[in-house]
């Protein structure tokens, strides 16, 4: 029974805690690699270390916090010991430890809920989920202040995101970056299951991204290639004859629902070879409520 809770005996050497001053662990991996398992050992070893006592839990939503990194078959509860678990208390979106380490649990749709709270350890679960990621980010960052060393682990499938991109640069010895597919899993994984994937995904750019997480350029699905947009690009348009505001509204009060979006295009008053020309002047798309679009759309 002891050996069930034996990681540094199950987990492959990309899954152990990384060595090092690093401030993110940033682990970008197609699906079923073992991403939560990972982050939620390593913030069992790290509070079993008392390197960590104010954490925070941040998932694409209250549910998914609950239903995957909390209680889930890989969650904080099913790889703890019975003398280490921490109590869970769902009213109250908190964990305790034996040790007196405290975790409170977030939503990557609320990032205001981030404002405030301090944290010495964050663990973010498939970010590039996140209806607001940047924002959720930035947030959570602000209030990662506490002990020598705050840390963040970052376990997701990814996603064309500037924030992952921008993570993924900075690897070094503030960001550990480790990558792996779905793959790297297969012992635990079931046979039909992969000859599936292989069968059904394996040269598309879904596979691509899902399974084997490259963090690709654009979106496998995109209808507008970065290429053919790159290469329409000018510095400046020439006289436009009209400029029009596009709106497709969110109609959440609370601006939380879908996004708004907002692009700004002119036609030129002279165009070149017979043809008219038109220029996208700006994607100002945001989440908000009516009021913020609307003063958006008057700006």
């Amino acid at each position: 029974m002891a050996s069930k809770y034996c990681w540094d005996f199950w987990a492959r050497p990309e899954q152990l805690l990384p060595p090092g001053a690093w401030s993110v662990w940033l682990i970008l991996a197609g699906r079923g690699f073992g991403k939560t398992r990972t982050g939620a050992e390593a913030v069992r070893r790290l509070v079993r270390r008392r390197a960590a006592a104010r954490l925070a839990l941040v998932g694409q939503s209250e549910d998914e916090v609950r239903g995957v990194m909390v209680e889930g078959p890989a969650g904080l509860l099913a790889v703890s010991p019975p003398r280490e678990r921490p109590r869970y208390e769902p009213s109250k979106r908190r964990l305790e430890w034996p040790s007196g380490a405290v975790a409170h649990t977030y939503s990557g749709s609320n990032p205001d809920g981030l404002r405030g709270p301090q944290h010495d350890l964050a663990w973010v679960d498939e970010l590039a989920k996140y209806p607001y990621p940047q924002e959720t980010w930035d947030n959570l960052m602000m209030g990662l202040r506490l002990g020598e060393r705050p840390r963040c682990i970052v376990t997701t499938t990814p996603r064309p995101l500037a924030l992952l991109r921008s993570l993924a640069a900075r690897a070094g010895e503030e960001v550990v970056l480790t990558r792996g597919a779905t793959y790297d899993n297969s012992l635990h994984l079931p046979a039909p299951f992969l000859e599936h994937m292989r069968r059904r995904y394996e040269g598309t750019a879904l596979a691509r991204q899902e399974l084997h997480a490259e963090l690709l350029d654009e979106h496998p699905h995109a209808l507008w290639k970065r290429a053919a947009l790159d290469a329409a690009r000018v510095a400046a348009p020439p006289e436009l004859a009209r400029i029009v505001v596009g709106v497709d509204p969110s109609i959440a009060a609370r601006g939380d629902g879908d996004a708004c979006g907002l692009v700004v295009a002119g036609l030129a008053a002279e165009t070149a070879g017979g043809g008219p020309r038109f220029y996208v002047l700006e994607d100002a798309s945001l989440h908000g409520s009516p009021r913020a679009w609307g003063a958006a759309v008057a700006a």
